[in-house]
């Protein structure tokens, strides 16, 4: 958004005329869901995002927390998918992102097959019981495509920017330069 001037209550317009909102949308849109991916990475990997919570002992089935961190990382994985997918224009790297998101996609359906419901008619409960080989399976695969992700959103500057180095001295003298060659 323009800033307003103060002391008129207009709004002042940058010299391009644009708001510039891409370091609010990438920390909205991009950071906080790869941060959030982290988080339920932890989740999906032990079942339980913090040692002190894995040590109290809480009553909550391992197995169920673990799936649903699984399931979490996946939704925040296609969400970055979704929210960058405009933002590729270097070279294919919109068809590669946009593989990805199918092959996540793909792995979400697949999620009731890693898993055994074990019901109890009498008490009305039911427990989930992680299959450990498919499970490990696809947390790999999820953990894989986090990995991949990245590349396409680097290469078109979501994540890192190419930038030279600025070095304040030679930027010193090239103002030096011009004040006495050009007045």
């Amino acid at each position: 958004m323009p800033k307003k001037e103060t002391s008129t209550g207009d709004w002042v317009i940058s010299e391009t005329g644009n708001w510039n909102v891409a370091s609010d949308f990438a920390r909205v849109k991009i950071m906080i869901p790869l941060s959030k991916c982290e988080y339920y990475e932890d989740i999906a990997k032990f079942g339980y995002d913090a040692i002190s919570e894995e040590l109290m002992g809480q009553h909550i089935q391992n197995d169920y927390v673990r799936f649903v961190g699984l399931r979490r990382l996946i939704n925040e994985l296609l969400r970055v998918c979704k929210n960058t997918m405009f933002a590729m224009k270097v070279g294919k790297t919109k068809e590669t992102l946009d593989g990805y998101e199918k092959r996540l996609v793909k792995v979400r359906n697949i999620l009731p097959l890693i898993i055994k419901v074990k019901r109890d008619n009498i008490s009305k409960t039911k427990d989930i019981i992680l299959i450990p080989d498919e499970f490990e399976k696809t947390l790999e695969i999820v953990l894989n495509l986090k990995s991949l992700i990245n590349i396409p959103l680097n290469k078109n500057h979501l994540i890192f920017t190419d930038k030279e180095e600025f070095d304040p001295h030679a930027f010193k003298e090239s103002i030096k330069e011009r004040m006495t060659s050009k007045g």
